[in-house]
């Protein structure tokens, strides 16, 4: 890996206001001579783990550990924010919000239940499990949207918040589902699952060991990471083609780049680059955080949020382009919104906006 000569370290500074909105904050810059990237941030009460979600209108919705779910505009102002989670959370909220077709969005609550809320802020419905909703839901073309609950089962509800089947697992299912021609869910059993539109059990696939929220490969099947470390790529009748060995458990879904390039984070350690016949292209020990699905910029970055506090920013080759560390330490999956802005939570609870990078990359 190359080392970088002439670094620029930027620092700035300023005071956390729980739920206030602010241009710059306590931030750390490390890159090869580009300016401070961040364009504002919002505080909000707490930790913020899950992805942020920007609508077609630019509205940004994110979730925190707070028990608020929160709209905001695109220059970081609050347009409203509802309480998800009625109780003070034991267990931090980890449900990204998903957004319908007629903007609806939707999120799940450590209350235990999966919210359906309007582009306005008010309550449409909500859907009651057993136990609290960590799963991030996903909703398919006919409006059917899929999650799972610590209750042990995996659902699917239609867009008016009806239960239309369920399929008891058994076991805690916080990871994000996944839907094509099948729905697709990585479970704590071992399995990963694929279930027709209807509800029927197609195929389980057993890897003997926790799965993480599994990826759409196209084509060439679905990719999902192991607590045994193993990156497995699965054939859509459930047969395993090829697994890659990583240094530490993956408890996070790949991402897949344009190329068919796979790339993955395993807990505490490194992120890999695998090409699609399952060959390592290069890794880098960036120690990621759990539940670190990388993300990709329109110009090809590859981002990261690492245990070290930083958001890490990689070119195709595995080289370093930048990296940043907002406030106290990273701690969401990285978004990214159309213009290239890059959107990440930390552990001091707020959202930070950071300017994409349009310059020469090493």
């Amino acid at each position: 890996m190359k080392l970088f000569l002439g670094l620029v370290i930027s620092l700035f500074f300023g005071e956390t206001v729980s739920g206030t909105q602010k241009s710059i904050t306590g931030g750390m810059l490390v890159s090869q001579g580009v300016h401070a990237p961040v364009k504002w941030t919002y505080s909000t009460g707490n930790t913020i783990f899950s992805r942020a979600l920007i609508a077609s209108d630019g509205t940004i919705y994110v979730s925190s550990s707070d028990g608020f779910l929160y709209a905001l505009r695109r220059d970081g102002a609050l347009i409203w924010r509802h309480k998800i989670a009625q109780l003070k959370p034991v267990i931090l909220n980890k449900s990204a919000p998903e957004i319908g077709a007629d903007g609806t969005i939707l999120v799940g609550s450590v209350d235990r239940h999966l919210y359906a809320m309007t582009p306005s802020g008010y309550v449409k419905w909500r859907y009651p499990t057993d136990k609290e909703v960590l799963s991030s839901p996903v909703v398919d073309g006919d409006g059917t949207i899929y999650f799972g609950s610590n209750d042990g089962f995996f659902y699917a509800v239609d867009f008016e918040g009806r239960l239309k089947w369920r399929y008891r697992i058994g076991v805690s299912i916080d990871s994000k589902p996944m839907i094509n021609q099948f729905a697709y869910v990585g479970s704590e059993d071992g399995h990963l699952y694929a279930f027709s539109k209807k509800g029927e059990l197609v195929w389980k696939f057993n890897a003997n060991s926790p799965l993480a929220s599994p990826a759409d490969g196209s084509n060439r099947g679905i990719y999902v990471g192991s607590n045994d470390g193993y990156l497995y790529r699965i054939s859509k009748e459930g047969k395993a083609i090829w697994r890659s060995p990583t240094g530490r458990p993956i408890a996070a879904a790949p991402t897949v780049g344009s190329d068919g390039t796979i790339y993955v984070g395993s807990r505490g350690a490194d992120i890999y680059a695998v090409t699609s016949d399952g060959k390592l292209k290069w890794r880098y020990p960036v120690k990621s955080i759990e539940g670190a699905t990388p993300a990709i910029s329109p110009d090809g970055l590859i981002l990261i949020c690492s245990n070290d506090g930083y958001l890490y920013a990689f070119n195709s080759e595995g080289v370093v382009v930048w990296k940043y560390r907002p406030g106290h330490a990273a701690s969401s999956v990285p978004a990214i919104g159309a213009d290239g802005t890059v959107y990440v939570g930390s552990h001091d609870g707020d959202l930070y906006a950071l300017i994409p990078y349009l310059g020469t990359h090493l």
